[in-house]
């Protein structure tokens, strides 16, 4: 578990290095008045300043940079600001999380394929209309299947299903005034429900997400080899374009971190970048990231 503990600036000292912008929307919560986070010291936090991968590239061409690009649109961009550059493009890898979370997942599992969409709602659609024991007639919980699998996406987004999270969310939601209490419980309970209906209906994986949770356990499971028996000689790992944090990109993340000595970056979105970096404490603060709450 990483241990994260909340100092004032001046105390952080060289634990960290936290790039930020000085914009009319967050000047007033400038990283200089405001508390920052003593992380671990192979994490680095940027907030823009995309420029210093490229920086990377041009001093340091040799080593081999992992760069997971969620979002292709990112990884396009990056890969045109190298061409004009005129930089080598060899230093850097891309990939998806997902893509990459097959590679480290165990062996055994990398040739499980993973359901798309269409078939999760088509698989929701009968648990609305089959008395499977899967119980989904409440007031909060709509009717759709989109809409279902809406809840299912966002809490597994949220929470990654991991047991610490969920508990917290209950909690918070029990803390609510009344009736929002209980509407929030019946929301939370169903995402987990219909989770837990879908893993044990397929042979496949419910979505990608999962690949990046079992990467997570992987990692943790045999000490980082599997990372460097995938990417020998990838030196530093870059996670890029961050306009929001899904619990699994950060477990998978906190996995790296825990079992090896790599480098990480996290390069957020401006505008939200600094609200999310304050909040990536909390996510971090978790035992055995990839766990979940399911039966294996």
């Amino acid at each position: 578990m990483i241990n994260v503990t909340i100092r004032e600036e001046q105390a952080a000292g060289d634990e960290i290095q936290h790039l930020t912008l000085s914009t009319p929307t967050d000047s007033d919560q400038s990283m200089d008045r405001t508390y920052q986070t003593q992380l671990p010291r192979n994490l680095i936090l940027h907030v823009g300043h995309e420029e210093t991968l490229l920086e990377r590239v041009r001093h340091s061409s040799d080593e081999k940079e992992l760069v997971l690009a969620p979002v292709e649109l990112h990884r396009r961009n990056i890969q045109r600001r190298l061409r004009e550059s005129q930089l080598p493009k060899d230093s850097l890898k891309f990939a998806d999380p997902s893509e990459v979370g097959k590679q480290l997942s165990p062996e055994s599992q990398r040739s499980v394929a993973a359901i798309d969409r269409i078939d999760r709602l088509s698989m929701i659609q009968s648990l609305l209309t089959e008395n499977n024991g899967v119980d989904l007639d409440k007031p909060m919980i709509p009717s759709a299947p989109q809409e279902i699998e809406q809840i299912r996406t966002v809490v597994e987004s949220v929470t990654g299903f991991h047991p610490e999270r969920l508990e917290t969310f209950y909690e918070t939601a029990e803390g609510l005034p009344s009736p929002i209490d209980a509407d929030s419980t019946e929301i939370l309970e169903a995402a987990v429900a219909v989770e837990r209906a879908l893993r044990q209906d397929t042979e496949k994986v419910v979505s990608d997400v999962e690949f990046v949770r079992r990467a997570s356990q992987n990692l943790l499971r045999t000490s980082g080899t599997c990372l460097e028996a995938a990417f020998p000689d990838v030196e530093r790992i870059s996670l890029v374009g961050v306009s929001s944090l899904p619990a699994a990109h950060v477990d998978l993340l906190h996995a790296i971190l825990e079992a090896t000595q790599v480098p990480v970056h996290i390069y957020f979105r401006r505008g939200t970048g600094s609200y999310l970096s304050r909040r990536l404490p909390e996510l971090l603060d978790v035992t055995e990231p990839g766990t979940v709450v399911f039966e294996s």
